[in-house]
């Protein structure tokens, strides 16, 4: 006997029309990383992560949230606690970590001079959620403007509320991008400025980062948060020379219409390879450098599109499939963990009302699936020959179980040795209990 399950996607598409007003800097946002770095070097194809044998440990929640700081703000609520369903809601979820941060995070500080003013308030009613949850907190420092003085008045707030085994902190959001302005996805009358004038390279972001990281003294900090590529030669130098506690990164495979350039969000852009086992080998590169330095690392920010998603398909049964493949791809990657942002747009997993209570999206319910399916403390193999079947055995001690998911545009049939063939429609997930 075996349970299944499966999660059906949705593969209504649209055409990806730019957002009416989106200016010039914005549409070449991400494009303009390259041209922010040194001259592009060439590097080694990586690894594919579903190559049969690879495997991994689930060493902590598979998944995590990333959540900007007036989301969080209005989620968490004015009483010195958060509602009772938010608290339950993350318990359901295995009390997964919260990062706080993304663009929010490089405009926020402890006063009325900073666009997010954080009041002591937004402290109390956070450390009884990481009290009541167990979760891990990362607070998002400023980079781009705070004084050193308000980061460490921030860091002190955390301290007082937060215990000190659930905190960590990051510093700066996605830095590579920090000479471009761009409005953002849930305030559109809104301009981030620029934060830095060219020519601002990576060996200028690692030198004062790295000065600052001294500065603030001993905290356990992850970095550096870069939105793409561009500076992977000198970034690897850099935390090679002098690591933080733990190295990240951020990555969105399709581009919600917003005047940007990339691959268009549509369902079947997201149920594609590249979307997902492309996103991770994309950024394998920094797991294979904190494998060689001794630290963990994760994808602290992701969804299905930058922009703050697309209605119709981020919000939609199509994310859910796709963040199960991806993450399952990113463990056998050597990321521990993938983090699903939310800024009150399209592609929240979770959707804090007004009255306190949660409402999960299809994404959210695809968190609920690997919290039951990838528990901590098991171990994850590939064992699909197939090139577009994902395909993996889990183990946790107790039960085998596999979770299959075809990029085939048709319906195709998989064996598990010893098990009857199955057929695997597109767009879906399968699980099996199998002993």
């Amino acid at each position: 006997m075996c349970a299944c399950l499966a999660l059906a996607g949705a593969f209504t598409s649209a055409a990806a029309d730019d957002s009416a007003g989106a200016s010039a800097a914005v549409s070449a946002r991400r494009a303009s990383i390259q041209a922010a770095g040194p001259r592009k070097v060439s590097f080694p194809a990586p690894p594919n992560p579903l190559s049969p044998g690879r495997s991994a440990v689930v060493v902590q929640s598979p998944f995590g949230l990333s959540i900007e700081y007036p989301l969080l703000q209005r989620a968490l609520g004015t009483g010195a606690c958060p509602s009772t369903s938010l608290i339950s809601t993350l318990r359901e979820l295995g009390s997964p970590t919260i990062r706080i941060g993304g663009d929010s995070q490089d405009l926020a500080g402890p006063n009325a001079t900073y666009h997010y003013d954080l009041p002591a308030s937004f402290w109390t009613t956070l450390g009884c959620l990481a009290h009541e949850t167990g979760a891990q907190i990362v607070v998002g420092l400023n980079f781009a403007t705070n004084s050193l003085g308000d980061q460490q008045a921030m860091i002190a707030a955390a301290q007082q509320a937060i215990p000190a085994a659930q905190l960590s902190f990051s510093l700066g959001n996605e830095p590579d991008l920090y000479t471009i302005s761009h409005i953002i996805p849930n305030e559109p009358g809104f301009i981030v400025p620029s934060f830095r004038s060219p020519p601002w390279t990576a060996g200028m972001f690692a030198s004062q980062w790295q000065t600052r990281r001294t500065q603030l003294g001993t905290i356990r900090l992850e970095g550096p948060d870069l939105a793409g590529t561009g500076w992977r030669a000198r970034i690897e130098q850099a935390l090679r020379a002098d690591p933080p506690s733990q190295v990240d990164a951020h990555g969105y495979p399709t581009v919600a219409p917003c005047g940007k350039s990339g691959l268009p969000a549509t369902a079947a852009n997201l149920l594609s390879i590249h979307a997902s086992v492309g996103m991770a080998e994309k950024l394998s590169w920094l797991a294979r450098t904190a494998h060689a330095i001794g630290r963990p690392a994760v994808i602290s920010e992701t969804n299905s599109a930058s922009c703050g998603g697309r209605p119709g398909v981020s919000d939609a049964p199509v994310s859910g499939v796709w963040a199960i493949r991806y993450v399952i791809a990113a463990l056998l990657a050597g990321f521990q963990q993938v983090r699903f942002h939310s800024a009150g747009t399209s592609y929240d997993p979770l959707v804090y009302n007004a009255n306190g209570s949660v409402t999960l999206r299809p994404l959210g319910r695809a968190l609920l699936f690997l919290h039951h399916w990838l528990p901590v403390g098991s171990r994850i193999v590939a064992v699909s020959r197939d090139p577009e079947v994902l395909g993996v055995m889990v183990s946790d001690g107790s039960h085998t179980s596999a979770i299959l998911s075809s990029f085939a545009s048709k319906v195709v049939s998989f064996s598990l040795s010893g098990h009857p063939k199955l057929r695997l429609a597109p767009g879906t997930i399968v699980a099996l209990r199998l002993h």
